[in-house]
């Protein structure tokens, strides 16, 4: 794949200039998101069975064997899943991108920084994707609409600044030791079990709830579902908070790549 995209990235890599750019990332967002699916019967559609399936497998286990009586959970728990999936997949498929194209990043002077951020904008496309799907199930089950809609724009931004922070700074570093995959994979793990995902906010006892709100995955999580009736946004020091995590986490990403990126060809 990586091999047969050089060409492409070639052409559009020795121009420079911002149009330049954006046509370098769109080859590569289209060249990530058709790869995923690549001899795939089912394509796309693996996006929507796999929440699908774990939907039904964690609506089973909250409200059947664990007897929690949560309305319209369904919604409750796709809300929240929505932006979870696009952190999760976003995240640890940053960290092999450099190693999936690394015949490219040998041969071809391009800007690095470019395979990261496709990541990021072609887990936006599936994001974007799934969302079509949450709001046709908001058709089937009415839902009022109210100004916490317009929210979904800032936490979306809030979420893809985090991310690109992330991919860039994950990226290189598992590029020289590729045990940050595996404990990257740990972690989100558990940061599943402690962010608001499969359960509301106000599920998490009063006296851990302000401080666990703090993490900014758990924001845009909690901040998603204020679409459902009876939810509100997070409170406005969590998402002042999580604005300014993501940027610092921008920042340190964008400083730990033009640190370590002169040497990526050799330690490929």
């Amino acid at each position: 794949m990586a091999a047969a995209d050089g060409p492409v990235i070639e052409r559009t890599g020795r121009r420079t200039g911002g149009r330049q750019y954006w046509e370098l990332l769109g080859v590569l967002t289209v060249t990530l998101v058709t790869a995923r699916y690549r001899r795939s019967i089912l394509g796309f559609f693996w996006s929507l069975i796999v929440p699908l399936f774990q939907i039904v497998i964690v609506g089973f286990v909250f409200q059947a064997i664990l007897q929690q009586d949560i309305p319209n959970y369904t919604l409750v728990f796709l809300t929240a899943l929505v932006p979870w999936t696009l952190f999760n997949d976003a995240a640890l498929a940053s960290c092999a991108v450099f190693l999936r194209f690394r015949e490219v990043v040998r041969k071809i002077a391009f800007p690095r920084w470019m395979l990261p951020l496709a990541v990021v904008t072609s887990s936006l496309v599936h994001f974007g994707l799934s969302m079509v799907v949450l709001f046709a199930v908001f058709f089937f089950v009415p839902v009022y609409y109210n100004p916490n809609f317009l929210m979904l724009i800032p936490l979306t931004a809030i979420l893809s600044v985090l991310l690109t922070g992330m991919a860039l700074a994950l990226s290189v570093l598992h590029t020289y030791y590729q045990d940050v995959e595996y404990a990257l994979t740990v972690l989100i793990r558990t940061l599943f079990f402690i962010t608001p995902v499969m359960y509301p906010a106000a599920q998490i006892p009063e006296e851990y709830r302000y401080w666990m709100m703090f993490n900014p995955v758990a924001t845009v999580c909690e901040g998603f579902r204020s679409m459902l009736p009876g939810y509100d946004l997070p409170a406005a020091e969590h998402l002042v908070a999580a604005a300014v995590s993501s940027v610092l986490m921008l920042v340190i990403g964008a400083l730990i790549f033009r640190r370590m990126n002169p040497q990526l060809p050799e330690v490929m």
